[in-house]
């Protein structure tokens, strides 16, 4: 199947991704305030920002706006370039790790507030129907795989018992990216944001498995009245293999 690859996507919106980015650091300074001064943190930053900056073409064309899966892609850029910095500055995987925790917890909580006071219950979304049929229609279209750097996934119908509802990824496309930039051994503990959601939203999730930790796919479980562990340290988490 041809179709339409846009190679300045990303470039052509490099002013907004920028400052997209700069709206997220900040959320980080309460964490590095702890082991750096303000100057340093500053200098940190900055050092950040310009890695984003590199890695905005390199990030892959996938669909653009019509692909709900660019948003993670987009996401996973800012990520790498946090990671890459803090690695430079001395950070162990463990270190990164634990900092890529806390700021999804930040985040998080930020999220829920936010869903909190338009009225709605972030225990509940994952659970609603809208959004189930979305998914359904979402993991169908990606088994069409028109780009190459693009998630794989399948919709899988649950119980009502065990759990509601799920899906399993065949491929992953921060997995792919990372992998680009020899960059694999960070996506199992990217990975652990979906723990931090569900930990702090308050729904249940589970996943035994995931194509960063070596398995063959991920398998994403949603569960209804289940406490998720949050997952900081990951060493009791049956997905977790690496050691850190």
């Amino acid at each position: 199947m041809s179709v339409k690859v846009i190679k300045d996507y990303y470039t052509k919106r490099k002013a907004k991704l920028l400052k997209d980015f700069d709206s997220i650091l900040p959320l980080s300074r309460e964490i590095f305030a702890t082991k750096f001064k303000d100057e340093k943190i500053d200098e940190i930053f900055n050092l950040m920002r310009q890695e984003y900056e590199d890695l905005i073409p390199e990030i892959p064309y996938i669909g653009g706006k019509k692909n709900f899966f660019t948003n993670y892609l987009i996401g996973s850029a800012t990520i790498l370039a946090i990671f890459r910095i803090l690695e430079k500055e001395g950070f162990t995987l463990r270190d990164i790790g634990e900092f890529c925790y806390k700021l999804n917890d930040i985040n998080n909580k930020f999220r829920k507030k936010m869903m909190e006071n338009t009225g709605k219950n972030p225990s509940q979304y994952p659970f609603e129907k809208e959004y189930m049929d979305y998914m359904k229609v979402l993991t169908k279209t990606s088994q069409k795989r028109k780009y190459p750097e693009d998630w794989v996934a399948d919709y899988v119908e649950g119980d009502g018992k065990t759990f509601e509802w799920g899906f399993n990824v065949y491929e992953c496309g921060i997995h792919k990216f990372f992998k680009k930039f020899d960059a694999e051994k960070y996506v199992p503990i990217l990975c652990l944001s979906d723990f931090s959601e569900a930990n702090i939203f308050g729904f249940g999730f589970s996943r035994t498995q995931t194509l960063g930790n070596g398995a063959p796919l991920c398998d994403h479980r949603y569960i209804k009245d289940l406490q998720t562990p949050r997952a900081w340290p990951p060493d009791k988490i049956q997905e977790f293999k690496i050691k850190l």
